[in-house]
């Protein structure tokens, strides 16, 4: 088994570039693109030399540096390209909708976004079919609304409550 591994590092090394970097796909975490980074450089390092223990130790030297050096820089950029980007059921908080069939603290239906969601009034009071609400959370397949404040006198949205 060993004497197969120390002839076929390079495959090793390939499966092991190939694997890591499905895994990152999944996790979208930069870890395992960095240990797949480092396993690519341990893969070209057997095709220069064949000691397994070298390219096991540049295999670790290079994951190590790059997670806590590069990682890092690479979380920041791509969380200051998108700074608190709301999304899924988060970007519908605080969206109006419109009360399809009364909505009570038990259930109701609204129409948010152009689709009907199932919605719980989050104050408790009754809201009637045809009346405008926002929503306040998301539980599930739920939409938790609020009355809508009227407008004020000069035309402007009232500004949504807090709870």
């Amino acid at each position: 088994m060993w004497e197969w591994l120390a002839e076929n590092a390079w495959l090793f090394w390939l499966i092991a570039v190939v694997v890591l970097a499905a895994v990152e796909l999944l996790t979208l975490d930069f870890l395992f693109l960095m240990m797949a980074t480092a396993a690519l450089l341990a893969f070209g390092l057997s095709w220069v030399t064949d000691s397994f223990v070298l390219q096991v130790v540049a295999f670790a030297v290079t994951s190590v540096l790059l997670i806590f050096l590069v990682r890092p820089v690479a979380l920041r950029r791509l969380n200051r390209s998108t700074p608190d980007t709301a999304s899924n059921t988060d970007r519908l908080i605080g969206l109006p909708c419109q009360v399809l069939e009364a909505v009570t603290d038990r259930g109701g239906l609204v129409r948010l976004e152009g689709e009907s969601w199932s919605a719980r009034s989050v104050t408790g009071e009754p809201l009637p079919a045809g009346s405008d609400a926002w929503v306040h959370d998301i539980e599930g397949a739920t939409a938790l609304v609020a009355p809508y404040p009227a407008a004020a006198a000069d035309g402007r949205p009232a500004p949504r409550p807090s709870y």
